[in-house]
């Protein structure tokens, strides 16, 4: 399935859209997908009422006693990076400090007792409509870098005012020695950052679409050495199924 243009319709219809996919990515990757102790749930992580990312947890089981168990093994969850290297065309290394330095910093709180391990955002039209929304979601990527999150941003918008180039360029994660602009061929942008667990490197892959194309699956980081593969084109048609018939024949027509 295409990409659908999903600029020829009013952002509230994306946002049905977008809630559903995160529904979707969450119930497909707790289906098997996720090592033992681990879980996805679609929550709100950082500002906004509505639950707009899905998070990767691992949690410590506790026996009749009340006392913790194992944690999850983090050595062998997933697919070690060094033998299987996701099939993605760019690569990137960052040093966080400079990154961090564009953005405020806010101390993260995370009111459970499991582990936030990663995040997954799609970014919807309300991230980048102008300056300021940039810059919030710039602080919220900050925010989760700084705590040792990993992330996977999912940008199936193209380009605007405040994101040129794409939305890698747009955060300063990475320049373009590294990774190519977006272009009006592949204008879609999917990116895995990982979080080195000592010392101020960022690193990650980057991968440019097109609307024509299906989307490719992309890593998700369990830690710096091992990654699970998260299915972006399936869950992407799962969601489309729900979108309401007359938004669908104007996202399908074929002026914009």
């Amino acid at each position: 399935m295409s990409v659908h243009d999903w600029t020829k319709i009013f952002d509230g219809a994306f946002h049905h859209f977008h809630q559903t996919w995160v529904v979707a990515i969450s119930r497909t990757l707790n289906a098997g997908l996720l090592p033992d102790g681990y879980y996805a749930a679609a929550e709100q992580v950082v500002g906004g009422p509505n639950a707009d990312v899905v998070t990767l947890d691992a949690w410590q089981p506790v026996d009749e006693h009340g006392q913790g168990e194992r944690l999850p093994d983090y050595l062998s969850g997933g697919v070690a990076l060094a033998d299987h290297p996701p099939k993605v065309r760019y690569q990137f290394e960052a040093d966080r400090r400079h990154y961090a330095g564009k953005a405020d910093h806010v101390a993260l709180r995370h009111v459970s007792s499991h582990r936030l391990i990663a995040v997954i955002e799609i970014i919807s039209p309300g991230n980048k409509n102008n300056n300021r929304a940039l810059e919030s979601l710039r602080k919220k990527v900050n925010l989760l870098l700084d705590e040792g999150v990993h992330l996977l941003l999912v940008d199936v918008l193209p380009p605007g005012p405040v994101d040129p180039h794409g939305l890698p360029l747009a955060l300063s994660i990475t320049d373009q020695a590294e990774v190519p602009s977006a272009t009006d061929a592949e204008p879609l942008t999917l990116f895995s950052v990982r979080c080195a667990e000592a010392g101020d490197i960022l690193s990650g892959f980057v991968e440019l679409v097109s609307r024509e194309q299906t989307l490719p699956d992309m890593p998700l980081f369990l830690n710096e050495e091992r990654y699970i593969s998260v299915p972006l084109e399936s869950t992407y048609q799962d969601a489309w199924q729900g979108v309401p018939a007359p938004w669908k024949k104007m996202i399908e027509s074929k002026s914009a």
